[in-house]
């Protein structure tokens, strides 16, 4: 109904618009503005207002620039404005052509190749270009008429930030708004009431150990590889029992998607109180990522470790998170994989026609960054003399699918066989088999990080662990119970060096209690073992609803 009445006001606009002579000229500024805003309002909560300064200044700034330089050298202004709407409008549309076209073939003819787009891309705004220029016209309408709709595409568009933003009931969209998030607000919030003091009992004789947690993103358990990809794992798990982990067979996470998996996880709690303060409907993702407070960077873990004396480490660099963590005493490895740490400039770019470069250079980033954390994790240690937490959220094997079984560089679409064998140019990208061979490399690069580890230390202690398992196939918004098993059946694989404690480590465990367990085990601390719930979300739609699915889990894993 509401985007009815958007498009009957729209066409009253265009059917009045007044055509004048010598109209002013400001639609070429509002194109190039658009898709700033159009990703800002399919992002909100994800990105923060401060991030439209670089990409409108870069974007629009661009397109005042192109204008001038037009304008200097054609003695034509509505010319030189109007060759700058198309040039924007080719440049900035050409990514969603992409998308809409991609795997499209006719007969061989894969209409969504860069090969074919860009050609056709190109000859358009070239002919557009001549016509605009050799024409004999004023173009007083064709501006008059560009101005307007570039006017109503931009007053829609914010119409619909407004609407996502502030919830208004009369936009016929209702949302609890009693703890929403202020744009112009430096407000802080405490978490720290939600959660246990952390108690422990050392003595300054006590040789502590180095503790080390690897997240392993997207790994999926060994019965969901098998059903799912047909990959049978048991010969890396079987090397991990013989080094003396445990693997929970029955293991799962409590969340679906990684934000406020891991952030449960790293709070050693449910995190359902943020959907009774916040509203099931609130798309507001400070509470998790907020810089310096969220629960993802100011976190009980790590909190609890320094205050034991412990130095603490971050490795890797994950998209819900995009600066250093503020209670860290290094980040080695830091890198960003957006566009001049831009998440808002790095998702615009990447819908427009040089989008491919920017995918394959965050590729190459994510890359070094895995490979970095590998190479980092035996050497932690010699860092300091205090003892160390060390915490690794690697991109493994989780999306994007860039390395081979071996770490031969992927690209995304490209399969390895033929990318080696330009010969084979039948093969086609099979996402299950990529799929595969990065469980392969990710099993290659554990094994050979924690030989180097219990080689070099007496009593280190290790969690491997996934936030959630696969999703082939998955509904996010309406799951099917197999859906539901697969996306949350994890790998959860902890060594602990002495035979007593290890008994304490139950086939069936959740994320939730890990580091109650370590903590009760290994300083002297008495955390309840919480009860194992699961719940699914809908990720960046709504990051705080959950529905309790814990019962389709204990179903389907029996």
């Amino acid at each position: 109904m509401l985007n009815k009445r958007l498009k009957e006001a729209f066409l009253k606009i265009i059917m009045s618009v007044e055509l004048k002579k010598n109209p002013k000229i400001f639609h070429p500024f509002l194109i190039a503005f658009f898709p700033i805003v159009a990703i800002y309002s399919v992002n909100i909560g994800l990105i923060k207002l401060e991030e439209f300064i670089l990409p409108t200044l870069l974007i629009v700034g661009s397109a005042t620039l192109l204008f001038l330089c037009l304008k200097y050298i054609l003695k034509n202004t509505k010319k030189a404005a109007l060759i700058v709407s198309l040039a924007f409008i080719v440049f900035f549309s050409f990514g969603h052509t992409y998308n809409v076209l991609d795997q499209v073939d006719v007969g061989n003819i894969d209409l969504g190749s860069n090969k074919i787009l860009l050609p056709v891309f190109i000859i358009l705004f070239g002919l557009g270009s001549f016509l605009i220029i050799k024409t004999k016209r004023t173009l007083d309408n064709a501006t008059s008429i560009v101005n307007t709709v570039s006017i109503v595409f931009i007053s829609v568009i914010l119409v619909m930030v407004g609407i996502e933003t502030f919830a208004c009931n009369e936009c016929l969209i209702e949302r609890n708004t009693s703890w929403y998030f202020d744009f112009f607000s430096n407000e802080k919030i405490d978490f720290s009431s939600y959660f246990e003091d952390h108690s422990f009992s050392i003595s300054e004789n006590d040789s502590l150990p180095n503790v080390y947690f690897i997240i392993l993103d997207g790994y999926p358990r060994n019965d969901v590889l098998k059903e799912y990809v047909n990959f049978d794992n048991s010969e890396f798990t079987n090397a991990l029992e013989q080094k003396g982990f445990h693997i929970a067979e029955n293991s799962y996470a409590n969340y679906s998607f990684s934000g406020v998996s891991i952030v449960s996880t790293m709070n050693m709690d449910y995190i359902n109180f943020l959907a009774d303060d916040l509203g099931e409907d609130s798309i507001d993702y400070n509470p998790i990522v907020g810089k310096d407070y969220g629960l993802y960077p100011d976190n009980q873990v790590i909190k609890n470790f320094k205050s034991m004396g412990y130095k603490t480490v971050k490795l890797g660099t994950a998209t819900i998170y995009l600066y250093e963590l503020p209670l860290v005493d290094l980040s080695p490895c830091y890198k960003s994989i957006h566009l001049m740490d831009n998440r808002l400039l790095d998702a615009v770019g990447n819908t427009s026609m040089i989008g491919y470069f920017i995918e394959r250079w965050a590729e190459e980033q994510q890359r070094q960054i895995i490979l970095c954390d590998f190479e980092e994790l035996p050497k932690i240690s010699d860092y300091f003399e205090e003892p160390v937490f060390v915490w690794s959220h690697i991109m493994l094997p989780h999306y994007p699918l860039i390395f081979g079984p071996n770490g031969e560089p992927v690209t995304p679409g490209k399969p390895l066989i033929a990318m080696n064998h330009p010969e084979f140019t039948d093969s086609s990208w099979d996402i299950k088999t990529q799929f595969m061979y990065q469980v392969q490399f990710a099993n290659k690069k554990s094994l050979e990080f924690i030989d180097r580890i219990i080689e070099k230390e007496k009593n280190p202690i290790i969690i491997i662990q996934s936030d959630h398992g696969s999703a082939f196939g998955v509904n996010i918004e309406d799951p099917t119970n197999d859906n539901v098993f697969q996306k949350l059946s994890n790998l959860s694989a902890i060594y602990f060096p002495d035979e007593k404690h290890r008994k304490m480590l139950t086939d069936d465990r959740t994320n939730v209690n890990t580091f109650r367990t370590v903590f009760n085990a290994y300083y002297g601390s008495n955390y309840e073992i919480l009860e194992d719930r699961a719940y699914w979300g809908l990720s960046v739609k709504k990051p705080f609803w959950f529905e309790d699915v814990t019962s389709l889990i204990l179903q389907e894993g029996t």
